[in-house]
């Protein structure tokens, strides 16, 4: 069977409840109980004093005395609280028996030297019965007085008492259950305020969001924490839209382009040169777009979480020698001049392929947005474990830079310029940082040039 949650809450504390009533009810049964025995016990131990005190005793034989205390009235009465008294020796005979017996006697347990409490029933009526044994002066056992009295009035008091307890465990229980799916149905309710807010969210309106709870609780925590993932799915939504159209936008160009040039081509003959040099066209916008193909390619790999990273030791003074020769041809095409301010026994933690990969694609940048004549500068901290490549080229605005490091974006200064670029190379190096624990980031000042840090985790 299902049970709504309101249900299952108001079920489990109501049995919760139940389960504590019960034994406070069980409790309460048997402390009247025990305490409406313990009276009947006084009396009889007060009753067995009264008759001890009239009893002698010659030998092994029991004497009674006082007889008319014998014969008073709640001796021989068996309606109204009577009083049943029995003395045997040890042979087992009667020495002394009420009135109230009449044919009726009590067991007995002739050599026992303890005091027994018990319950029976004689005449169709309930008695609290005390045995007692009976010492000479010797402290020798000479027999047993047994008495017993009504515990009639104490089986009322009782059994009222466990009818009223139980009836009103039934009643309570009732009432609880219909309390608690009052409660539960007030507590659950921002509960379904949640669940009516979640069922509006879809494609078309992402922008929903869960109401917050009046109270920070538990179900505060659960809406802000919702709301905080909805927030992540819509910027990853966003940034996946964005991402496919500037990829379209990207890929349109050098497709209209090759789609134009086979088009004027096909128009007419041309001549051997005018072919020549339409084919090169092509070619160019064909290697663009394999470029742009293999960098996206290269980003959705980094972005698998499948990429494994093995960190060793790197010199990073060698390592950007390396880097300066494969790009000398370009420096000695721009005159650009690189000054190195960096140990040659510098040692870094990294990947050395992605970190090569970093700094050539961050070395190719400050090439390709220099000025003409510019330098390129390469600076170590020790202290602060930093590598700072900083250039002398057009600068980034500072609105610009916040996003400089998503996919496809590019400035407007360096949109606007014969520069060519796709806007992957950083987004490329921001997530090969961040498989290293190497963070990144820029300062820069337009017209004066920009310097890109990396900060290398502690050794």
């Amino acid at each position: 069977m299902n049970f709504s949650f309101k249900k299952r809450i108001a079920l489990f504390n109501s049995i919760a409840v139940a389960i504590t009533i019960a034994v406070v009810f069980i409790v309460i049964y048997f402390v009247v109980s025990f305490s409406s025995y313990q009276h009947l016990d006084t009396d009889l131990k007060t009753e067995k004093g009264e008759i001890v005190r009239n009893l002698m005793w010659t030998g092994d034989s029991i004497i009674l005395s006082k007889l008319v205390e014998w014969n008073e009235r709640a001796h021989s009465q068996v309606d109204v609280n009577p009083t049943f008294i029995q003395i045997i020796d040890l042979t087992g005979h009667s020495v002394f028996k009420s009135r109230n017996l009449r044919n009726d006697h009590f067991h007995f347990d002739p050599p026992s030297e303890t005091i027994h409490y018990f319950n029976k029933e004689i005449n169709g009526q309930r008695i609290r019965q005390g045995q007692f044994p009976l010492f000479d002066m010797k402290h020798k056992v000479i027999g047993q007085l047994t008495i017993g009295v009504s515990q009639q009035e104490s089986y009322y008091v009782l059994n009222n008492l466990k009818i009223v307890l139980c009836l009103t465990f039934i009643l309570v229980l009732i009432v609880l259950y219909l309390i608690m799916s009052l409660v539960a149905s007030q507590a659950i309710e921002p509960v379904n305020k949640l669940i009516k807010a979640a069922s509006e969210i879809s494609e078309h309106n992402f922008s929903v969001r869960l109401p917050l709870p009046e109270h920070k609780d538990e179900l505060y925590q659960l809406a802000y924490t919702m709301n905080d993932l909805l927030n992540r799915l819509e910027t990853g939504i966003d940034l996946q839209k964005q991402f496919t159209a500037d990829a379209s936008h990207e890929m349109r160009t050098p497709l209209a382009v090759l789609r134009g040039t086979i088009e004027v081509l096909m128009r007419k003959e041309r001549t051997a040169e005018q072919y020549e040099a339409k084919m090169k066209e092509l070619l160019y916008q064909t290697n663009r777009l394999t470029f742009l193909f293999d960098q996206l390619l290269e980003l959705s790999r980094l972005e698998s979480n499948f990429v494994s990273v093995k960190k060793e030791h790197v010199l990073l003074f060698d390592l950007l020698q390396k880097i300066k020769m494969n790009h000398q041809h370009m420096l000695d095409l721009k005159k650009h001049q690189v000054m190195f301010d960096v140990p040659m026994n510098c040692i870094v933690e990294a990947d050395e392929i992605f970190l090569e990969r970093i700094l050539n694609n961050l070395f190719s940048n400050a090439i390709k947005y220099n000025k003409p004549l510019g330098n390129i500068y390469f600076q170590w901290n020790a202290i602060n474990s930093t590598l700072s490549i900083r250039d002398e080229g057009i600068g980034i605005s500072a609105m610009h830079q916040k996003d400089l490091f998503n996919r496809f974006y590019r400035a407007d200064n360096s949109r606007s310029s014969d520069i060519q670029g796709n806007g992957l190379g950083l987004s490329i190096v921001k997530k090969l940082c961040e498989l290293q624990e190497i963070s990144i980031h820029v300062e820069s000042t337009e017209e004066i040039g920009s310097t890109f840090i990396l900060h290398f985790p502690s050794k």
